[in-house]
């Protein structure tokens, strides 16, 4: 045998014992049934998921943590095809796996998604499935839940008349809900919003939102998941925001939640600042990746309302008539690369009587006629006066802002007018907790409490002579109780802290 065939024959051999050992080895199962999986978790949670509309995929794992192989007879939804679970096992979609090899100190991934059907019910319902594996006829399973939730699907649905929309199922917008020119639409108490991405809420006609302390309406993002272990409901930048334009007069926000969106609450340009665009009362606007209110020669009326981190200004108001009253203003913005949030420049107040045209070309006036602010709080992370009060007149009509029993920064403009204000140097002690990470477990979490510390320089310094036309607060705690009211929306508590 020459050495050509030699070398052949040694090649054969040793891949033939190779290969062959290789696939025996892997099928050298394990038949003891005492060599069991281990999973990542016991149970795989979706919060709540809204029916008919697919939720985002999870996954746990599954180990092999014995010394052979083990062959998973079968792995399977326990109710199969009905079920409202979809699975993807090791790269293979379906509910209903057989003989799945995993090797020796492996393991594989199990993705789950869920679909709930419509149940008929107006209250979120838990249901659940199990993913059953079978190896050397001993059966372990994984537990399978989410609160499905019916809804009421709108896409591009416009409000043409007289309307009262109620809480018995959540409404889930897409694209945009357009309440008609000369249409009135009432709001009922504890009714929610799932706002998809970009959807508005656009208001032509009148709307008249009622919610109570208990039972407040909600406007919020669609997404019900995480963004790593932060709830998308905590993020900004969920959808877009609410719109009331022009020809629009007479719309009242009472116990209403709007948070999370592209930005908050546009008024557009009013003809007659005489006549009340809109009236806000126990209103909490939170949470956007732009300009959180903006309103241009309109007369507004806040009471009691809480106005909240915004990556731009919180409020931007150009001419008209606006009343600010007991409320909190603040810009704490959660800025966080990870999650793709951009620095904020913390601004909060700018007040102007101009605004440029749309070629940028030229400006239009509208005098400051009132701009009123009694027993608020007006500050944030920067709190220079160059960044809470930002003021540009030009009209020769224009009302300097007007402050009292506020708690602010230091101010030195000539263009503001005080009265019995408390002046802040400092961030510490004016909150609960205004700072987005969780101290207690060390990690970022982006949740706000701007109800009073215990130390707060906003604790009895009201004028109680306003107090008493909103003698109760955001949570109806009374404010008079003790004859000393507090500045802001939030009237201390002691078992606040």
């Amino acid at each position: 045998m020459n050495k050509q065939n030699w070398a052949l024959y040694l090649f054969i051999i040793f891949f033939s014992t190779n290969f062959f050992a290789c696939k025996n080895d892997f099928e050298d199962y394990s038949n003891n049934p005492n060599d069991l999986l281990v999973f990542s978790i016991d149970t795989l949670s979706f919060d709540i998921v809204l029916s008919t509309v697919n939720s985002p995929v999870r996954f746990f794992r599954v180990y092999n943590r014995n010394a052979k192989p083990l062959l998973i007879s079968s792995v399977k939804l326990a109710e199969g095809a009905n079920s409202n679970f979809k699975i993807n096992v090791d790269g293979m979609a379906g509910s209903v796996f057989e003989n799945v090899e995993i090797l020796a100190n492996d393991s594989m991934y199990v993705f789950v998604d869920v679909k709930p059907k419509e149940n008929g019910e107006n209250t979120p319902i838990l249901f659940n499935d199990y993913v059953i594996f079978e190896t050397n006829g001993v059966k372990q399973r994984v537990v399978l839940e989410a609160i499905g939730q019916d809804v009421n699907i709108w896409r591009g649905v416009v409000l043409s008349s007289d309307s009262v929309l109620n809480n018995q199922k959540p409404y889930l917008i897409y694209d945009s809900l357009v309440i008609g020119n000369g249409s009135t639409v009432e709001i009922g108490e504890n009714t929610v919003f799932y706002m998809f991405n970009d959807a508005q809420l656009i208001v032509n006609g009148t709307v008249k939102m009622k919610g109570t302390i208990e039972k407040p309406i909600v406007f919020r993002g669609s997404r019900t998941d995480k963004m790593l272990y932060i709830p998308y409901d905590l993020l900004p930048g969920q959808w877009g925001g609410i719109r009331i334009s022009s020809e629009s007069f007479g719309n009242e926000l009472e116990n209403v939640r709007i948070r999370n969106g592209k930005y908050g609450m546009f008024l557009d340009v009013s003809d007659d600042p005489s006549r009340n665009k809109l009236y806000m009362k126990n209103v909490v606007l939170t949470s956007v990746t732009g300009t959180l209110f903006q309103a241009v020669n309109c007369n507004i009326v806040a009471e009691n309302c809480e106005f909240s981190n915004a990556k731009d200004f919180l409020l931007n108001i150009a001419g008209g008539l606006s009343r600010f009253i007991h409320c909190t203003i603040v810009n704490y913005y959660p800025s966080h690369s990870i999650v793709g949030l951009g620095d904020s420049k913390y601004k909060i107040l700018h007040l102007s009587d101009s605004i440029s045209n749309f070629e940028g070309k030229g400006s239009y006036y509208y005098p400051v006629l009132k701009a009123d602010f009694y027993n608020s709080i007006i500050f944030g992370q920067n709190y220079s006066p160059d960044s809470v009060l930002i003021i540009n007149k030009k009209h020769p009509d224009s009302e300097n802002p007007f402050l009292e029993n506020c708690l602010i920064p230091e101010m030195k403009s000539n263009n503001i007018t005080t009265v019995n204000c408390v002046f802040q140097t400092k961030n510490s002690d004016l909150f609960i907790k205004s700072n987005p990470v969780d101290i207690v477990n060390n990690i970022w979490y982006p949740s706000f409490d701007f109800r009073l510390h215990k130390d707060s320089p906003a604790k009895n310094a009201a004028n109680s002579e306003i107090s008493s036309q909103i003698p109760f607060d955001m949570n109806g705690i009374y404010r008079l109780a003790d004859d000393s009211p507090d500045i802001g929306t939030y009237e201390y508590y002691e078992d606040d802290n």
